[in-house]
């Protein structure tokens, strides 16, 4: 017995010895398992915030240079001679879009008057990749990362120290928008039409267009309209196709766009309206625009045909229109004092002017005096 005893005793000694160490190991496991759970957590966690704030501060930025092109677009539609003079207005619009009020406008390009051509595109998310349409011209604004300390670089919130990266200073985020501009090719507007030969003869076929209101137009700016088929419209004169009468004056028009309102497409036909009277809809609408001197959109039609219910107009373009006054059956106000109807005629007084007009629609027709102004389109190219 006292020979196995030490031997027994050993074996024991040896056993408690392996199980602490098993169990140490196991510790350490355990510990390390932790703090690489935590670390990755942690990491995930910095990630997550760094490129969110990334594209905070891109959609910002975007914002920023929507604002900026859309604004400097209507300086260069209104005020040719100031199109390429825009970088404070640029800056004050991106600047209005930044949670800290600073963003820096690096770039106002593009085919405006007196606007330097824009140079090629930056790679990845900060290119302006959209379409303009052919005869349309555009301002291109780009934007970038500026701190209210005036620093360019978007710091990292913490990911840079958690995986040691501690040279990373952060990033500069940029954005590009382009804003184009010209004629509308369809559109919805009042639901009567001009001739062509009524917008040539009041404005030496387009080289006098009167400056919008508020603008006050000269006394002798008004002109007046005669109804299709009244007496005194004038016509064209010009050949026309077989089958289509020379135009005169305006006509009415189907509302098929709202109150008084038609949708029309250029180069293409719409249907007229019977009888001579202002529909109460159309009453309403001239009385306002008349008091309010509002800028309508009106089609331009260069030829139509049939009669009555039938009568169809082809229509060219549209024209930006201001209505002080009308003549029509039981409907009647006094312009401001250069045209009048007499006796049975219906007519419409009113001038041309330039306007930049609130639609939606594709651009590239010809200018009869209206110009919308919209974002640039996704590149049907894909480039």
């Amino acid at each position: 017995m006292s020979y196995l005893r030490p031997r027994l005793t050993g074996l024991l000694h040896v056993t408690t010895r392996m199980r602490r160490g098993r169990g140490e190991r196991g510790g350490v496991a355990v510990l390390v398992a932790i703090v690489l759970g935590f670390g990755a957590l942690t990491g995930s966690a910095a990630m997550t915030v760094d490129v969110g704030q990334l594209y905070l501060e891109r959609e910002e930025l975007q914002s920023g240079a929507d604002a900026a092109a859309l604004g400097v677009a209507r300086y260069c539609v209104q005020t040719p001679s100031s199109c390429n003079s825009q970088t404070t207005h640029a800056t004050a619009l991106a600047n209005s879009n930044a949670t800290d009020g600073a963003t820096a406008v690096t770039l106002i390009c593009g085919t405006g008057q007196g606007l330097s051509a824009c140079p090629a595109q930056m790679a990845g998310l900060g290119a302006c990749n959209t379409y303009v349409p052919a005869g349309a011209k555009y301002v291109e604004v780009r934007t970038a990362t500026k701190l209210a300390d005036g620093s360019t670089l978007l710091p990292p919130a913490f990911a840079g120290a958690v995986y040691g990266n501690y040279g990373y200073a952060g990033k500069t985020v940029h954005a590009c928008s382009r804003a184009v501009w010209g004629a509308p090719s369809s559109g919805t507007g009042a639901a009567f039409t001009l001739s062509i030969c009524e917008w040539n003869e009041m404005t030496d076929n387009g080289t006098t267009l009167q400056a919008p209101p508020p603008a006050v137009p000269p006394h002798d700016a008004e002109g007046l309209i005669h109804l299709h088929g009244s007496s005194g419209a004038s016509t064209c004169g010009t050949s026309v196709p077989a089958g289509w009468d020379a135009p005169g004056g305006f006509g009415w028009l189907a509302e098929t766009g709202g109150a008084c309102k038609a949708t029309a497409t250029v180069d293409g036909e719409i249907a007229g309206n019977t009888g001579v009277s202002a529909s109460g809809t159309c009453q309403t609408a001239l009385a306002n625009a008349r008091n309010d001197d509002t800028v309508l959109m009106v089609p331009v039609y260069d030829r139509l045909k049939g009669t009555g219910s039938s009568i169809t107009y082809h229509i060219v373009g549209f024209s930006a229109f201001v209505v002080t006054g009308y003549a029509l059956s039981g409907f009647a106000a006094t312009g401001i004092g250069c045209a009048s109807c007499s006796g049975s005629q219906k007519c419409i007084y009113g001038y041309f002017t330039s306007g930049i007009l609130p639609l939606t629609g594709t651009l590239g027709a010809a200018s009869y005096g209206v110009v919308i102004i919209t974002m640039g389109v996704p590149d049907p190219a894909g480039s």
